[in-house]
């Protein structure tokens, strides 16, 4: 459980107007419980007392400071869209309502398989596919400019088709987040794909659930389901899915459950 009068919640700058008003609500709701609202300049963050937990989201503003809290131990919330059911950019059942948002603690994305039930899971109402294990070729999942950008990997997709061409010959197919929402679906680059190759884009969270093996950093949520070893690349692994995908559930939450406090009391 997290004392949310013990955190402090930033709004970037230069954000779309929609997502203004949803980090708006969102921050009115912390504030109704005795939290801390901060905008636009990040360096209010630095300042913080060493009691006060920093919340924060995808900005590439924030890379050193993240990278400094992480040198010292310092506690930190991030938080994005969904694993599931979120609002828009998915291959899978979208959300309703506002969606769901994944929020993790000291770091960025959900880091170990929890003994939770299915219950939240169930709620999601997601299908899950079956593993292909008879595909061809590969899928590279590209991070956008503004991804590497704030997690320092610069020219991640050269070094990693150079890296896999060392381990394969197999014919590679690369997409970008944007032709989700352009027409181009992630299901239908997956159709027949031995494995999806990615940092760490939601799109291998997809791909896991749509049946696919995934290579990916450490850092992302679906290595707990997949290889960080490019050179096995020729031998994916099918693993039993059911309590990552009741972590997953564990790990985000809807807006209401945000403002309301429920959320509050069920991370740690």
């Amino acid at each position: 459980m997290i004392d949310p009068a013990k955190v402090a919640f930033w709004v970037p700058p230069e954000i779309k107007a929609f997502k203004r008003k949803l980090f708006d609500r969102i921050g009115a709701g912390i504030k109704a419980h005795g939290g801390l609202v901060l905008y636009d300049d990040f360096t209010q963050l630095e300042r913080l007392p060493g009691n006060i937990i920093p919340v924060v989201g995808c900005s590439p503003y924030l890379r050193p400071l993240v990278s400094e809290w992480r040198a010292r131990g310092r506690r930190w919330i991030y938080w994005d869209r969904a694993f599931v059911r979120r609002v828009f950019a998915t291959d899978l059942p979208p959300g309703i309502n506002g969606g769901y948002y994944r929020v993790c603690v000291d770091n960025f994305q959900m880091t170990k398989i929890k003994q939770v039930s299915d219950e939240r899971w169930r709620l999601m109402d997601t299908p899950v596919w079956d593993w292909i294990k008879t595909g061809k070729h590969i899928v590279i999942a590209e991070p956008s400019l503004t991804y590497q950008k704030f997690h320092g990997i610069e020219g991640w997709t050269e070094r990693t088709v150079a890296e896999m061409k060392k381990c394969t010959d197999r014919p590679m197919v690369f997409r970008d987040k944007e032709m989700q929402r352009s027409g181009r679906k992630l299901h239908e680059d997956l159709k027949g794909a031995h494995c999806l190759v990615t940092h760490g884009s939601n799109a291998a969270v997809e791909a896991v659930i749509m049946g696919c093996p995934v290579y990916v950093d450490e850092t992302s949520a679906a290595s707990l389901v997949g290889h960080t070893d490019l050179s096995k690349i020729e031998s994916p692994i099918y693993p039993e899915r059911q309590p990552w995908l009741n972590s997953l559930a564990h790990s985000q939450w809807n807006e209401a459950e945000m403002c309301n406090g429920r959320m509050w009391r069920m991370i740690e």
